[in-house]
């Protein structure tokens, strides 16, 4: 068998240029438009990624996370409180950014993971769209709005390809959803899975916002959990520890691991900056739903925003569908409203300014959160929430000296 291999940069490898190809392994960025895999798909060739080829038939439990936003503290956070409890965890190290994507750092584990390990991956929608088996035994679905369409060719093709997590489950299998999203629940349709939910809209078992901390509740009763967690990484931990509930972890352990959280790298990771101002780096929030998610959490009198980055993705426009695009404005409305003052850097300043004007434009990331400090006041907050693609670089420069 011959295996076909394209990269993130277009290229293709053929081991064996006069054997029959049966087999195209994409990368986690190709396009399921993208010409290759059409005319693969037409040929009869099957396309997969290497996640699907990892996690085929594992003899461990599988917590499969999808999602516009949240994905990855979802699994880390889920990480945490499983090690916490004294759970084997097998998840990536080594994925790009501290994302939890299935790569060889993960299958490296496999190999010698005990009895009983609990596998953790972060499954994207160019992910799901190329892979065929499904089948986690907890799905966690933290949120779905339009968002990467450019790699789909459609926004019912992009919620085609979160919803295949959920597809194949069956009655036997748990699935986590968030119970006051009634967009995300009306998205995914119909799921067989056994119910769990995360959110503030307690309908059965899972991990909901109250008052001063989380509620726990399973089938061996309810737990008050206080904590000081709000925001993202608040409904992140909860979409973990009810996904926690559902592989059957007591409730008392899963508080110690809650109580535990704290930001991520790149999410809302918080750093000390001059004259007591604070530097928010929020540098994987490439998408319009994620910024807004950090301006309610952060919005106030001392907040300056930068925003910019790249305006394409894999070649193509990002946020450029017409639900993205109504999207992007409703946001940059926002920040308007929210920031004080706002800096704006890179190719993307030709998407925000019909939109807005900014007051301040800067040639790239580092000179952007130069002259965002020099706008910020005492004691303020300089928010690194760009809304359009990073480089793995320009994230390291917003998260400051190592």
């Amino acid at each position: 068998m011959a295996e076909r291999i394209l990269g993130n940069r277009g290229h293709t490898v053929v081991s064996d240029p006069s054997a029959p190809v049966d087999l195209l392994v994409v990368d986690e960025w190709t396009s399921e438009t993208d010409g290759s895999v059409s005319v693969a798909r037409a040929e009869g060739v099957t396309v997969t990624v290497l996640a699907e080829m990892i996690l085929d038939g594992l003899p461990h439990p599988v917590v499969g996370v999808t999602g516009t936003a949240g994905k990855t503290s979802t699994c880390r956070a889920l990480e945490a409180i499983l090690r916490e409890s004294g759970r084997p965890v097998a998840i990536s190290t080594t994925a790009r950014s501290g994302n939890a994507w299935p790569d060889h750092s993960l299958a490296d584990q496999l190999g010698t993971a005990a009895q009983g390990t609990v596998v953790i991956a972060e499954l994207t929608s160019t992910h799901l769209c190329h892979m065929s088996n499904v089948h986690p035994d907890v799905a966690v679905v933290t949120k779905i709005r339009p968002d990467h369409v450019e790699l789909h060719g459609g926004v019912h093709a992009y919620v085609a390809a979160k919803r295949r997590l959920v597809a194949q489950l069956d009655a036997d299998d748990r699935v986590v959803l968030p119970t006051d999203d009634p967009e995300t629940i009306r998205l995914l349709g119909t799921v067989r899975a056994e119910p769990w939910g995360f959110g503030t809209l307690a309908t059965g078992p899972g991990a909901y916002a109250v008052d001063g901390g989380a509620l726990l509740m399973s089938p061996r009763g309810a737990l008050r959990v206080p904590s000081a967690l709000e925001g993202p990484l608040l409904r992140s931990g909860l979409a973990a520890a009810s996904a926690a509930l559902a592989l059957g972890i007591d409730p008392d352990e899963i508080a110690e691991g809650l109580r535990s959280l704290r930001p991520f790298g790149h999410r809302q990771a918080a750093r000390s900056g001059p004259r007591d101002i604070t530097i928010v780096d929020d540098t994987m929030a490439a998408t319009p739903v994620k910024v807004r998610a950090a301006l309610e959490q952060f919005g106030g009198p001392g907040l300056v925003l930068v925003l910019g980055g790249d305006d394409a993705l894999a070649g193509a426009a990002v946020h450029a569908s017409p639900e993205e695009e109504a999207m992007l404005a409703e946001t940059l409305a926002l920040a308007r409203e929210r920031a004080r003052a706002i800096v704006a850097f890179g190719p993307a300043r030709g998407r925000i300014l019909p939109h807005l004007a900014v007051d301040v434009e800067a040639d790239d990331i580092a000179d952007a959160i130069s002259r965002a400090v020099d706008a910020c006041p005492d004691h303020g907050t300089v928010l690194v929430s760009p809304m359009f693609p990073l480089t793995p670089a320009e994230r390291e420069v917003a998260a400051g000296p190592p």
